[in-house]
């Protein structure tokens, strides 16, 4: 307001009080896809690799951004919302059809092994991660879940293809945790002691068979129990009818992988088990209830990146990616001290000078904090076979030279029986 003439005058601020006025807009105003920062982007489908096939940079910047901002969209979650996973809304029951994990944690002399799966993902570049599940998500403004937006975004991907027709088959829908196969989606490399490197892939088979549920089976099933896999399995495990499943692994020579028409990297494609046999490597018996689901399942943290020596990783796209991802997810889900969790802690004697920071409660009395150090006898470990190939290739974004997108899936759908085709058709 201004004094003028002993007449007091009010200027109107209506404006100047508006919260939103000056705000960053989404508004569709640039021509381009561009960065937080503005800068235009010129590819947002492929990450930046040595070669076509990898492995990826961490120069990309983009790609980093991508997932680290991805990673930390969404707050803690509400105290009254028990459960929302990646497209359901809050307290959804386990009978939609829709991707589920299979996550087992290895805890082994020499630290942990995540070995962190799914039944089925449809991308095989991890920059696309945040577009797809935003994808599958709610709409932003009306926060309904919609078709239009799903088979908007997968129509751009077709090497999709192949996993819709797992997930909708009749094996969409499992009938209950103890009935579902487990895959480890990513392919990592195994190495022996002289160095010999072997692609690998990891695969859980229920001992008791896989078993689904039709859709008329799903409305009887969830209308009852929104949590009937859970209670089966909880259920199952107090009677003493513990679930079992056995590991099995395909390895492949990385010398041969030429010799397939796709890239074996592709986590949208299968192996060929005539050629590449599933081999048994060992079984897991779900024998104990946990004690509290807070303290050993909601804060437990998984991580493709936590591997152990004689397993590492491959150029597979999508798991470079998920190295990043995931435990940045956790440092901002649990805090930055997550793996001192008792959950997550290795049970192996372990010793680094990472220190303080949110929620560190390691009891720590050295005096040294660093390395190395005269003072601290903690040395080097012998050294480990790490994979040996060769990596060499110009910078580029760019997609694997065999997609392949077609045969895998019109192969499976080919081998259905003639009922089977019309259920996954409508």
């Amino acid at each position: 307001m201004e004094l003028k003439k002993n007449t007091l005058t009010l200027v109107p601020i209506t404006l100047a009080l508006d919260p939103y006025k000056y705000r960053p807009s989404s508004a569709y105003s640039s021509q381009f896809f561009t960065t937080n920062s503005g800068a235009p982007v010129w590819n947002n489908n492929s990450s930046l690799t040595v070669g076509s096939r990898g492995p990826i940079l961490l120069e990309d910047y983009h790609l980093v951004e991508n997932l680290a901002q991805f990673d930390r969209e969404r707050i803690p979650e509400r105290v009254v919302h028990a459960r929302e996973p990646v497209q359901r809304v809050s307290l959804s029951p386990e009978t939609l059809r829709d991707p589920r994990g299979f996550a087992v944690k290895f805890y082994t002399r020499e630290g942990n092994f995540d070995l962190v799966g799914n039944n089925f993902l449809f991308i095989r570049d991890g920059i696309k991660f945040p577009d797809m599940v935003h994808s599958l998500k709610p709409n932003p403004k009306s926060h309904i879940q919609e078709n239009w937006r799903i088979v908007d975004f997968f129509s751009h991907h077709p090497e999709s293809l192949h996993m819709f027709t797992f997930l909708f088959d009749d094996v969409g829908v499992p009938q209950d945790y103890r009935h579902m196969d487990g895959f480890g989606v990513n392919t990592y490399t195994l190495i022996n002691k002289a160095g010999k490197a072997h692609y690998v892939k990891f695969y859980w088979k229920p001992t008791c068979g896989v078993k689904c549920l039709l859709e008329d089976e799903c409305v009887a099933v969830g209308g009852a129990n929104h949590c009937h896999a859970t209670k089966d399995l909880y259920d199952s495990i107090s009677a003493g009818n513990y679930p079992e499943w056995k590991l099995f692994i395909q390895i492949m020579d990385p010398e041969h992988d030429d010799k397939f028409d796709f890239d074996p990297l592709d986590v949208t494609k299968t192996w060929p088990e005539d050629i590449l046999p599933l081999q048994p490597v060992g079984c897991l018996v779900l024998n104990k209830n946990i004690d509290n689901f807070f303290t050993e399942n909601e804060q437990l943290a998984f991580c493709p990146a936590i591997v152990i020596p004689g397993i590492h990783y491959s150029e597979d796209k999508l798991l470079q990616t998920r190295i990043f991802s995931y435990a940045d997810t956790q440092r901002h889900r649990l805090g930055p001290n997550y793996l001192m969790l008792p959950a997550n802690a290795p049970k192996c004697a372990h010793h680094n000078n990472h220190h303080d920071g949110f929620m560190n409660f390691m009891h720590r009395d050295e005096e040294v904090n660093y390395f190395p150090s005269r003072y601290d006898p903690v040395r080097h470990t012998e050294r480990f076979p790490i994979p040996p190939r060769i990596i060499s290739g110009r910078r580029e974004k760019c997609v694997i030279e065999k997609e392949n997108n077609f045969k895998q899936p019109g192969e499976r759908y080919r081998s259905f029986a003639p009922d089977r085709q019309e259920r996954f058709v409508c």
